[in-house]
């Protein structure tokens, strides 16, 4: 970056710059400078975040988060040795709460030599600029899929359940697609804007990077955190019903196929605290929990990593947890196997993980869920549901539909 830059960064007030310019603005920037951006707003929270990595490089890269520098990760569903995430690094950070966007001091411009600022500067130098047109994003044109249908998703359903009889897994998740047509007005960032004011309580993103495309989501479930305390965090959330504003969460209701589903999350989780040896962690739940338009049973662990002295577990927790059985089934590898041969799409990011790592000392991870890929001119969302062996195929259908809704009741093509 040029002495004119630096003196034009130096000079923007910042303090002035509207939410919706400056998201906008750092968005369009990025797409016209092929450049890999992301956005989002942790749960029970107001501020939002985006960043932009200036590199122009893609990166797959393993998800260690004591070795990561700051910036957002954003993981396929199938990463194997957890070593096929794409790190989209913080070179830019913007921060609605603090009006104030914050260019890393370690940056030089070296990489990426021909990368122009300028044009950025003087936008967001005029506090009430706005691009009059959408916010453009990157499409991945390769992508191949079409809707499943309510036949097709329910044979899946019988034939998982003739495997759980057989005694071939426990539990298994097969997903589902569903396309909308988006009009040529689809505004991202005010889109954006809505889930984040629609869900407060869910972890809202948009994920935009060269040759992958664009994601945007809302999802309800938390997979590790690690705060500036060092406390790790994560939960298991299942079972599935819409939420009823009359009715007081502890008095909802849940059955016995719902109670077993999420009971198998936990007890995978604590499996995996076994598995090295780990025993001094808090058990809270399970409980119902609201999620955007719907309730969930959830309970929650943590761990203080400096009482036990193991500071990588954030990381190791993650390679054991990812798929959890909570998107792919019990066991993992046999379910796993079954997703793989019914399932006729990819789910790319879809059941994946993402979130912000070190930013302000703290990593986020958040499984990929209540999410839509966009497309040329249309979006395709992705929903499923837990089956164990006393589901019925069309309530699991039903599942999958008022789980779609979650962006569909927000959304405006």
């Amino acid at each position: 970056m040029g002495a004119r830059s630096i003196e034009k960064f130096q000079k923007i007030a910042f303090s002035k710059i509207k939410q919706n310019a400056a998201i906008q603005t750092l968005l369009d920037f990025s797409y016209n400078n092929n450049l890999a951006a992301a956005a989002w707003r942790l749960p029970g929270d107001t501020e939002k975040h985006l960043i932009v990595d200036l590199s122009g490089e893609f990166k797959r890269v393993k998800t260690d988060l004591e070795e990561l520098d700051k910036g957002f990760i954003f993981a396929p569903f199938d990463n194997p040795q957890n070593q096929q995430s794409i790190f989209v690094r913080a070179d830019f950070h913007y921060s609605s709460a603090q009006r104030k966007l914050q260019l890393d001091p370690r940056y030089d411009g070296t990489e990426n030599p021909g990368l122009d600022l300028d044009p950025l500067f003087d936008g967001l130098s005029d506090p009430d600029g706005l691009p009059e047109s959408a916010t453009h994003y990157y499409i991945n044109r390769d992508y191949r899929a079409s809707g499943t249908d309510q036949k097709t998703y329910e044979g899946w359903v019988k034939q998982a359940l003739e495997a759980i009889h057989a005694e071939e897994f426990h539990k298994v998740v097969p997903c589902r697609t569903k396309f909308i047509q988006l009009g040529a007005k689809f505004d991202l960032v005010k889109n954006f804007l809505a889930l984040c004011k629609a869900y407060p309580n869910a972890f809202v993103s948009v994920v935009s990077v060269p040759g992958l495309g664009t994601w945007m989501g809302a999802t309800p479930e938390a997979l590790i955190s690690m705060d500036k305390h060092k406390i790790f965090r994560t939960a298991s959330l299942a079972g599935t019903q819409l939420y009823d504003p009359a009715k007081p969460l502890p008095q909802v209701a849940w059955t016995q196929k719902e109670i077993e589903e999420q009971a198998m999350v936990s007890r995978f989780i604590i499996n995996c605290f076994k598995k090295i040896r780990l025993r001094e962690f808090e058990e809270i739940g399970p409980r119902t929990s609201k999620a955007a338009n719907l309730v969930h049973l959830k309970t929650d662990y943590s761990v203080d990593t400096k009482e036990v002295n193991f500071p990588q577990l954030g990381t190791v927790m993650l390679e054991l947890l990812h798929p959890t059985s909570a998107v792919c089934g019990m066991p993992r590898q046999s379910s796993l196997d079954f997703i793989k041969h019914t399932e006729n799409f990819d789910r790319a990011f879809y059941t994946g993980y993402l979130g912000p790592v070190n930013m302000g000392e703290e990593s986020h991870l958040f499984v990929n869920l209540r999410c839509m890929q966009l497309l040329a001119g249309e979006a395709v969302l992705y929903a499923g549901a837990g089956i164990i062996a006393n589901s019925e195929p069309e309530m699991e259908w039903q599942e999958t539909e008022i789980k779609c809704d979650t962006l569909l009741n927000v959304i405006r093509p």
